[in-house]
């Protein structure tokens, strides 16, 4: 293996034409810049220089040898400056993984403004299933998470983003009879859609508002998204149950009927999750700020 002094010392040589003046000035005995020298040879197994009256001049092999770790350290200070710059100024990349639902619903616009912010930061945006993306954040593959509690991972620190609230949203059209005298029976009996057929979020809702799920559903549409569902919903196909982060950020909030009071009911908590060894790098501060003040607002409201 040639090892980065061994380069040093050719490229000092080689500028220099002396091996005293080399020593001189890398401050190192003459002796001990004869002897890297040889090193080096007796690994490439060639000279690599030559005497030209009282000084010495490269080899064709010397000379190859020499433009190489030339462009070597010129390609290793390029790296050092970025990872500097990386490390103490808000550039680089920073990937974060997040449920479909959160990541379509509020996350994505919020990156966006952050990048609006930071010209030189570079976000990446995952959207999975829980357990794909804490395998890829325990994998280091991932840089943050927003996920649910019930979704945080056991490893990384974590900052308190904000609760999900979940209500049911029915069609305007007055086809059906959804009033805050709404019960599991007359809920069990309208035409509903889910996100999925053993809907958590339905059956989680149902528990916390009525104190149990219905026996049976009137299953019209079963798609797994909650934009799609509001869709359906303001056509007139069924009720729904989705979270207000979703329905508040949708084109079709003001087209649907929304249960309030009671019917809105707190179904789970956000959180950003991380690594704390990165905790030095500029842009995952600014990044777990936005997290932070994103907590303050939710707080206020």
């Amino acid at each position: 293996m040639i090892e980065t002094g061994q380069l040093q010392t050719l490229l000092a040589v080689a500028r220099a034409g002396s091996f005293s003046r080399a020593a001189e000035g890398l401050h190192v005995t003459q002796s001990a810049i004869s002897q890297s020298v040889k090193n080096l040879e007796t690994r490439v197994g060639t000279k690599l220089f030559t005497r030209s009256g009282k000084q010495v001049v490269l080899t064709h092999e010397g000379e190859k040898l020499y433009e190489l770790a030339e462009e070597f350290f010129l390609k290793l200070d390029d790296t050092l400056h970025e990872i500097d710059e990386n490390t103490h100024g808000v550039r680089g990349r920073v990937r974060i993984g997040s449920l479909s639902g959160i990541g379509k619903s509020w996350l994505s616009s919020m990156l966006i403004d952050l990048l609006a912010t930071y010209p030189d930061l570079k976000l990446g945006l995952t959207l999975g299933l829980p357990a794909s993306l804490t395998q890829d954040f325990k994998n280091l593959k991932l840089d943050g998470l927003v996920v649910p509690k019930y979704a945080v991972p056991s490893v990384g620190e974590k900052i308190y983003i904000g609760p999900e609230k979940t209500t049911l949203v029915y069609p305007k059209n007055g086809n059906f009879d959804v009033d805050e005298n709404l019960t599991i029976e007359k809920l069990s009996s309208l035409p509903i859609l889910l996100f999925e057929e053993d809907d958590y979020l339905l059956f989680l809702w149902c528990r916390l508002v009525f104190g149990s799920t219905p026996r049976k559903l009137h299953r019209r549409f079963v798609v797994n998204s909650h934009g799609n569902i509001l869709q359906a919903v303001s056509k007139g196909l069924g009720v729904a149950v989705v979270p207000t982060h979703v329905l508040e950020r949708s084109f079709y909030r003001d087209k649907v009927g929304v249960l309030s009071g009671k019917f809105e009911v707190h179904t789970d908590d956000f959180y950003f999750v991380y690594h704390k060894e990165n905790d030095g790098l500029e842009r995952m501060k600014v990044v777990k700020q936005k997290f932070i003040e994103l907590s303050e607002t939710r707080k206020e409201s």
